[in-house]
């Protein structure tokens, strides 16, 4: 039996601050997401000293994801709020 879900792609690894105005900005477009938490960099050896002092400062990043119907909509609307 086929899967009627479609397939999602990842918009992107954002820090909290930027997660929470672009899941703004989805909803406004009305846009479906999910979200998942990468705490990656909290895991393995990080450099103690680097951290310490603030040269290597790692965190934990949300996964947005959409569904690949909404995929243009959703990049454009990072590509306008977030230029980077």
């Amino acid at each position: 039996m086929p899967d009627d879900e479609p397939l999602l792609h990842q918009l992107g690894a954002y820090d909290p601050p930027a997660a929470t105005r672009l899941a703004e900005l989805l909803e406004q477009s009305g846009i479906p997401f999910e979200i998942e938490t990468d705490q990656s960099a909290f895991s393995g050896s990080n450099d103690f000293s680097g951290l310490q002092f603030g040269v290597n400062p790692e965190s934990a990043k949300i996964l947005i994801f959409v569904a690949e119907p909404d995929l243009s909509r959703a990049e454009k609307i990072v590509r306008q709020h977030f230029p980077d």
